[in-house]
């Protein structure tokens, strides 16, 4: 009976981005066309305002739908989706290649860190601390920190505004949770991540572009889980460095 995977409930803004997504792939709803207001899209899905604005949110990360203030929400006509399909259903396949998960980690988180440390608003520095603070709380009752671990990554590049970046980054912290996971449970592991993590928001908070790449090279190669690789972190600094 291994088969049977357990039923996720799905949360009612997902089931607006949904269909919104479905009708611009079937193309009702054609690139540079206009939705209709907030209030009229509430009316139609019976759904409330706040659940709507989670949902243009989420359309908007993905590169779908472009907020224009005072004009309205439109269809993007750059939509991002193909492209960030074909990286996802790539990190999602069937054969989920951890090692090489972790280099492409490595070669995106530092410049993320830095493009962040550029772009982020003061909205996105809130998020990165509140996701400290969840990961401090979290390791206070016992845990790993593992849930304010991936929230700190996916709010770090939330903090670059490019939509691209944050469903990458988004799908390889939730392969890497789980395997995260166990790792978080070695001694001082999970201090060690809270420690490094709060350096980086320093330096991003403080638009120290270099300073931020250097936190998250550090991170990466000191802090994270190097058995994914399948050796100490000495060694992990040294294969990333040859």
């Amino acid at each position: 009976m291994e088969d049977f995977q357990v039923i996720q409930r799905r949360k009612i803004h997902q089931d607006i981005a949904g269909q919104i997504r479905d009708l611009i792939r079937d193309g009702v709803l054609k690139p540079g066309d206009r939705l209709p207001s907030e209030r009229e899209l509430a009316e139609r899905f019976q759904v409330g305002r706040g659940s709507l604005r989670e949902a243009m949110r989420s359309l908007e990360l993905q590169g779908m739908v472009i907020s224009r203030p005072g004009s309205g929400t439109y269809v993007s006509t750059e939509s991002l989706e193909p492209l960030a399909s074909i990286i996802v259903s790539t990190l999602t396949g069937a054969n989920r290649d951890l090692e090489g998960i972790f280099e492409v980690r490595h070669l995106l988180e530092p410049h993320i860190a830095s493009l962040s440390a550029e772009r982020s608003t003061s909205e996105d520095c809130d998020r990165m601390q509140e996701a400290i603070e969840d990961q401090e709380r979290q390791i206070a009752d016992g845990g790993t920190g593992v849930e304010g671990d991936t929230s700190f990554h996916f709010a770090l590049a939330q903090g670059t505004h490019n939509p691209v970046l944050v469903k990458v980054i988004s799908t390889m912290s939730d392969i890497l949770a789980q395997s995260r996971d166990h790792a978080m449970q070695s001694p001082g592991r999970p201090q060690r991540s809270l420690a490094s993590h709060r350096q980086i928001l320093h330096m991003v908070s403080t638009g120290n572009s270099e300073g931020a790449r250097t936190a998250m090279e550090h991170h990466i190669t000191e802090v994270e889980p190097a058995y994914i690789l399948g050796g100490s972190a000495e060694e992990l600094a040294s294969s990333v460095s040859d």
